[in-house]
């Protein structure tokens, strides 16, 4: 063997080498990390149920926790985070409200969540589907526990950022009889993922008609049972069934209800005290949750965002938080340690004897 042999021999040896050394360095760190909180800043892949997940982001999404069959994710203000599947898969999502946008191609799916409404962190559990997604049907996001306010049920679209031409100014009606009671001005554009008081006005408006609006839910939070009630009322007035409340909505809102001969002040729905029978904490969703929310709204001091969603999120943990110290129950820990944040005997007691009146 000759000295360019060798030196020929002795590349290929090293080529194979740093080859190897690079593909090491290069992989995802967060693979390794399953069923562990893991502080990320970009992305990286995951291992859950069996399935690889690609994930990628903004750098202010505070943490993912890996486990065996789902992940949660830690979402701050304006965060966003994106799950691509090479198995196509499906997700579960709870609470739903946080789903951006899901597309199902030919050979991935792929999710985005973000936390565009709160000021405050937002956790979402995401759990793979079994099942492939179907890349004619364009879905595959399955509800999971609500959530945002009104939001719960099928998944949130991508909101729409223009309004369609037919809607123009020239359209707009003045307030009727109804409307004056429940929004004497009531001449903004309202679109999925808004919270204002001419929200609550509009969803008061579309309670009067089960038809369009069965569920009847008054948050002040335009969720995707919202959008769906308008895009009915849309429907069967002959305007374009986009979501949005534009001009022609409002006026042909302002031109059905203002039919109603006697406008009546809604009234505040009936609260059992008695229902309040389950420990409660952060992440359940029921009607305890729902009621709890109810009688908790009523001392705006503690809840004043008075959100009635029987999702137990961010917001009701703070205001339960609130109640104890008012009341000299909890002042700190968390509700594994001291049950600060959680709605225990002690706390429910209190809470029925305070605020069920």
């Amino acid at each position: 063997m000759d000295v360019n042999q060798i030196i020929n021999k002795f590349l290929t040896i090293m080529k194979t080498y740093l080859t190897i050394l690079l593909s090491l360095l290069l992989l995802p760190v967060i693979g390794f990390a399953a069923y562990n909180d893991v502080v990320m800043s970009s992305g990286g892949v995951i291992s859950v149920g069996g399935y690889s997940l690609a994930i990628s982001g903004t750098a202010n999404f505070d943490s993912i926790t890996v486990n065996s069959d789902n992940f949660t994710i830690d979402l701050s203000k304006n965060a966003t985070l994106t799950v691509t599947s090479s198995d196509r898969r499906s997700y579960t999502t709870s609470p739903t409200a946080y789903v951006q946008s899901f597309t199902c191609g030919s050979d991935s799916s792929t999710m985005t969540l973000g936390n565009n409404v709160w000021d405050q962190t937002i956790t979402v559990t995401v759990t793979p589907s079994s099942s492939a997604c179907s890349a004619t049907g364009g879905g595959g996001i399955v509800g999971g526990g609500g959530g945002g306010g009104g939001g719960g049920g099928s998944v949130p679209t991508p909101v729409q950022t223009t309004i369609p031409g037919t809607q123009t100014a020239q359209a707009v009606a003045q307030p009727s009889a109804v409307a004056q009671i429940v929004s004497p001005v009531f001449n903004a554009t309202l679109r999925y993922g808004m919270t204002s008081a001419d929200v609550t006005r509009l969803q008061q408006l579309l309670a009067q008609d089960k038809e369009i609006y069965p569920e009847g839910i008054v948050s002040g939070w335009f969720g995707q049972l919202t959008k769906k009630a308008v895009q009915k009322f849309q429907e069967k007035y002959g305007i374009e069934s986009v979501g949005i409340v534009g001009p022609q909505t409002r006026a042909k809102l302002n031109e059905v209800f203002a039919q109603t001969t006697t406008p009546t002040t809604p009234t505040a729905p009936t609260i059992q005290p008695s229902a309040l029978t389950l420990t409660l904490r952060m992440g359940t969703t029921n009607n305890e949750v729902k009621t709890l929310q109810e009688l908790l709204a009523k001392d705006k001091e503690i809840y004043p965002e008075g959100l009635t969603t029987g999702y137990f999120g961010n917001l009701t943990r703070k205001a339960v938080q609130k109640f104890q110290e008012k009341y000299g129950i909890v002042s700190s820990g968390d509700e594994n340690t001291t049950g600060y944040g959680l709605v225990g005997p002690k706390t429910r007691a209190k809470i029925l004897e305070v605020l069920g009146q």
